[in-house]
């Protein structure tokens, strides 16, 4: 078992490296300006086209159920570690006694706890025909809102002045 979690968190790891490298490459290509429309589409397509592969490999059979692993500390340090710094490239300097709660925190703080709750209690103080009417709302509003789009869409105009060159879609003001 311990063999099989090894080789599919290296897959996974690897797999995953590949898709920070393309979005680091595609940033720092933003960042730089004079990104073209071709460039944005070929980076999302290359960044889907790794998503897909990591996702079989999460999804397959053979894969262990990585979700149920336990991840304890071996032991906590008030210096850095160049060894975790290295492995979670410089987020973790450190594994401290008073950090570890954050890093593996598996309940939530309780502020948030409280956020929640308040939000559970408003939830369930509406009725259920209420509910119902507010979801016919929303459903009305976001058809509406397709309708309109639609309708702009359908009304916009692409003029080309010269041939070979694209000008920016422009709106049809005339209705």
């Amino acid at each position: 078992m311990e063999k099989e979690v090894d080789n599919a968190l290296s897959t996974v790891h690897s797999k995953v490296n590949g898709v920070k490298t393309s979005l680091q490459s595609f940033i720092r290509k933003v960042e730089m300006g004079g990104v073209v429309w071709p460039d944005v589409h070929e980076n999302f397509s290359t960044v889907a086209g790794q998503l897909n592969p990591l996702q079989k490999v999460l999804t397959r059979d053979e894969t262990p159920d990585l979700q149920n692993l336990v991840l304890l500390p071996l032991m906590t340090s008030q210096g850095p570690d160049t060894n975790l710094e290295q492995i979670t490239e410089g987020r973790i300097p450190y594994l401290a006694a008073e950090a570890l709660p954050n890093y593996l925190r598996v309940k939530m703080d309780l502020e948030i706890e409280k956020k929640e709750e308040l939000v559970a209690n408003e939830v369930s103080r509406i009725s259920e025909h209420n509910l119902q009417q507010q979801i016919y709302d929303f459903n009305k509003l976001s058809d509406s809102l397709v309708d309109i789009i639609q309708q702009c869409r359908d009304s916009w105009t692409i003029p080309f002045h010269h041939p070979g060159f694209l000008i920016p879609i422009t709106r049809n003001l005339t209705n």
